[in-house]
């Protein structure tokens, strides 16, 4: 959309010295793409300036020489809307700006912007109407798109975790309301991980696309599926007792066992294990339904291959062991005995491929000496409550590297508790005092998802980091669908593209559209951009070509516990 159409349209009164002021402000309008009219409201007649081919996609506008004609192109579901701001326009003066679509030469719907003004005859009544209308329909469908890709997973086309959470406590609140019952079933993919480091990632996409679809299409009407990990899909089933949930459950193990799947690397057979929790009899809560249909998941993968189980056929023991209990004891005494550390991974400029700053990325040790990366550990601790003591753990490991090494810059994450932890800030402030050095080059990550949870919170929190001086990064950018107000509310300095995003753009428009989207919404803002999960050349070739400022990822440099420079 030009920038003329973005500006009210001026009501005109030519002087003496303006006989050429409003034919040049039409030429500007028309060279710039837009469409300009003229409609004579007594004698129902418009005038048309402008390519309508370029602009609208249409060969002849003489069917659009009236008021009438113009009207019968405008899309059935949006000509209320647009009869009723131009009602208000003439009678109230209201402001008449609006988007809608009209109909071009194929059948096919484009999406215009309108912007018009009206002018009165002598005794008041209005007589014609001014206005510009322009092709939006680019905009429209990468921000259709945008929307999508928040709601759902890039690969599949289902919806993601969020998404599917929300339809289950839909779903649970009718169930109780109407007192039918209803069931989660969570299908787990057997050994995809595996597949994957043998086969690559290539074909294991092609597997859980694969299973994507055989689900559904397996599926009743009405139930809902999403993808809810790399190996997972859930499926909410309303209206359905325990035995009907079995009978689902043997049909999605068929359906996903009974025929190879073609793939890059040739045929392939794969069985899934499933675990059923119904609702409201097992549980009554979006949280507790998935708990027990994870917990009958795990059961069903220790008794093997290709089965499902119900969750009140998990085995007490089963049931009332908590991994997550362990996990924590863990995490508490690995804490406790300093078995914390940092892996530096490099941050590289996209022109230069220098090093301009690391992550530090938290890593436990256990009492074998193995290292366990966060993705073991800290889904649990965030469920748990104690991720404040690894954000204090996290700080501290970081600014002891940064004062260790004075050419060092340094990011660190931050979980969504940290934001109201008084004690982590005070550490900060206590250790930044009187320590410029320190604070210029400490990056705090604070992710999306949190931040956009309380946007005015998030903001009062951000500016007592950059009054430090400090920077602050917005991680997992594009899984939250961060709007340009939020953006400028939250007043970051560093946006990093969720990797998921940035993961396979070479070969999946979509995803490089979504991250085309977001680097030109932080860059409308002056904010620097990184990409994750930046894997080969030919990524980062095109993710520069897009205007990334850093990349990061195995291609520019894997997470190291002691690298040869830190001291």
């Amino acid at each position: 959309m030009s920038d003329i159409a973005s500006l009210a349209i001026p009501s005109f009164e030519p002087g003496p010295d303006d006989s050429k002021s409003l034919p040049d402000l039409i030429n500007l309008l028309v060279a710039s793409g837009d469409l300009f009219y003229d409609w004579d409201l007594i004698k129902d007649t418009m005038e048309w300036t402008g390519d309508f081919p370029e602009s609208l996609n249409i060969k002849e506008h003489g069917a659009l020489d009236s008021g009438d004609g113009f009207l019968s192109r405008i899309h059935p579901e949006d000509l209320p809307h647009r009869m009723i701001s131009m009602s208000r326009h003439l009678e109230r003066g209201e402001v008449f700006d609006l988007e809608y679509r009209v109909r071009d030469d194929t059948g096919n719907f484009v999406w215009i912007k309108e912007r018009a003004i009206a002018t009165k005859s002598d005794t008041g009544k209005p007589n014609r109407l001014t206005g510009v209308v322009c092709n939006i329909d680019a905009r429209k469908k990468s921000e259709e798109e945008v929307t999508f890709l928040s709601n759902h997973d890039a690969l599949t086309g289902q919806y993601n975790k969020l998404r599917l959470r929300e339809s289950l406590e839909h779903v649970i609140a009718q169930s109780l309301h109407t007192q039918q019952p209803g069931g989660l079933l969570l299908v787990g993919l057997d050994k995809l991980n595996a597949l994957s480091d043998v086969y690559g990632e290539e074909t294991a996409d092609a597997v859980i696309l694969a299973a994507a679809r055989r689900i559904e299409t397996s599926m009743r009407s009405g139930d809902v599926v999403g993808r809810v990990g790399f190996d997972r899909f859930a499926v909410v089933v309303e209206n359905c007792d325990r035995s009907k949930l079995t009978a689902v459950a043997e049909r999605f193990l068929s359906a996903i066992r009974d025929n190879p799947m073609s793939t890059p690397a040739g045929a392939m057979t794969i069985t899934a294990s499933i675990g059923i929790s119904v609702f409201p009899g097992d549980a009554s809560t979006a949280r507790d339904v998935v708990s027990h249909a994870d917990n009958a998941l795990r059961a069903a993968r220790r008794l093997g291959c290709d089965c499902y189980l119900d969750y009140v056929n998990v085995p007490e023991h089963a049931r009332t062991e908590r991994p997550e209990l362990v996990i924590a004891e863990q995490v508490k005494q690995a804490l406790k005995d300093d078995r914390f550390k940092l892996a530096f991974q490099p941050v590289v400029s996209a022109k230069t491929g220098d090093v301009e700053f690391h992550e530090g990325l938290a890593r436990m040790i256990d009492p074998e000496g193995n290292v366990i990366a966060a993705g073991g550990f800290v889904p649990v601790i965030e469920q748990m409550g104690l991720m404040r003591l690894i954000d204090r753990k996290v700080l501290q490991l970081g600014l002891d590297a940064l004062e260790s090494n004075p050419e060092m810059n340094l990011s660190v994450n931050l979980s969504g508790m940290t934001a109201v932890d008084a004690v982590w800030l005070k550490t900060l402030e206590n250790r930044l005092h009187n320590r410029r050095d320190l604070a210029t080059r400490l990056i705090l990550e604070i992710t999306e998802t949190v931040a956009l949870d309380d946007v005015d919170e998030s903001s009062r929190f951000v500016s007592s980091l950059t009054k430090l001086g400090c920077r602050v990064a917005l991680d997992d950018f594009g899984a939250g669908f961060t709007s340009f107000r939020h953006l400028r509310a939250l007043n970051v300095a560093i946006v990093k593209i969720d990797g998921s995003f940035v993961r396979g753009i070479i070969d999946k428009p979509e995803n490089l559209l979504f991250v085309r989207t977001m680097i030109n919404l932080s860059k409308g803002i002056g904010l620097e951009c990184v990409a994750e999960w930046v894997e080969n050349e030919d990524e980062a070739k095109l993710l520069l070509e897009e205007g990334v400022d850093f990349l990061q990822g195995w291609h520019c440099g894997k997470p190291e516990i002691d690298p040869d420079w830190l001291n």
